[in-house]
């Protein structure tokens, strides 16, 4: 019993890790894309990260992905309309508003995913999941210098991206434990490829022919913030609770920081570190658990444990 309860903490750690090194790959690769969008038109850039991600998913998994299963598409096509939307009106959103302020916004997601975990599924997070949530919301408001001072329409559509990013977050793992991981990820990427083609077609502005810089920037997303990032989200999700996801997922703008000091030249200020170490500080809070916490945290939904009370 001991030794199951050790393998099952080791690998909800090992899934953690992963997930925070997945963090790792899309803010050091923060730079790289935003300079990639300078001089490409960014749905066609969509396009080609999420297509070239499908194409490679259904080649080396094709046994997993073939033959195609309705259910799995259905899912796949749902998380990947939540993908693409989460990109999409960031996009749109950060033409009409500052970085600091879409990475701001964006970062809500952390406190959505817990309060839509509780009016979706009808599941309360863990105390200290929730304490470490506040800390590492605390430490995003300090890292990139508060709130917005104004809210304009570009603030609004980042806030509608936040929303998407949670419930993609919430859809991950609600789908991950009922269907095969590999070709659930493939029909979600497949999704956002076709929502690439049509909003570039929408807009007239699609186009394959792209400088190198731009296809080197493709093509690293593609294996490392794409296919990598959205399978270890996928397998991660199968035991990570949503909330402590979102958790993990506020360091991004911590390694985007570290990057662009040591690679881009921008300056690393106090309130960076600062900022940083409270969203790395709430995320091992989240991983204490005194005896007196667990007692009250329910470990079924709030209608299963009625059901329970009421018996058969």
């Amino acid at each position: 019993m001991v030794n199951q309860i050790l393998a099952s903490r080791a690998k909800l750690i090992l899934m953690d890790v992963s997930l925070l090194l997945v963090t790792f790959f899309w803010g050091s690769t923060f730079i790289l894309v935003k300079n990639a969008v300078a001089r490409v038109d960014v749905f066609s850039f969509l396009t080609l990260r999420f297509s070239l991600a499908f194409l490679i998913m259904a080649a080396l998994f094709v046994k997993r992905v073939f033959p195609v299963r309705r259910d799995v598409l259905t899912a796949g096509g749902i998380l990947g309309m939540a993908l693409f939307a989460s990109f999409a009106f960031q996009t749109w959103g950060l033409t009409a508003t500052s970085a600091t302020n879409g990475a701001f916004i964006t970062g809500l997601n952390v406190v959505l995913v817990p309060l839509f975990s509780v009016f979706f599924l009808k599941k309360i997070p863990a105390p200290s999941a929730m304490v470490g949530v506040v800390t590492a919301f605390f430490g995003l408001y300090v890292l990139l210098g508060g709130t917005p001072s104004f809210w304009n329409r570009g603030d609004f559509m980042v806030l509608i991206c936040a929303v998407a990013v949670a419930l993609h977050i919430l859809l991950t793992g609600y789908y991950a434990p009922r269907f095969d991981a590999f070709a659930l990820v493939t029909w979600q990427l497949g999704a956002a490829g076709l929502l690439g083609i049509f909003f570039s077609l929408l807009t007239g502005k699609m186009t394959i022919v792209m400088p190198a810089p731009v296809w080197n920037a493709i093509l690293i997303t593609v294996i490392f913030c794409t296919v990598f990032a959205f399978l270890i989200q996928t397998l991660a999700q199968r035991v990570t609770p949503p909330t402590r996801t979102a958790l993990i997922f506020t360091g991004e703008p911590v390694f985007g920081a570290l990057f662009s000091h040591f690679y881009g030249g921008e300056a690393l200020l106090t309130h960076h570190l600062i900022g940083g170490g409270l969203i790395f500080l709430g995320m091992v809070l989240a991983e204490i658990r005194p005896r007196t916490w667990n007692r009250g945290v329910p470990d079924r939904s709030m209608f299963q444990r009625r059901k329970a009370e009421l018996g058969p």
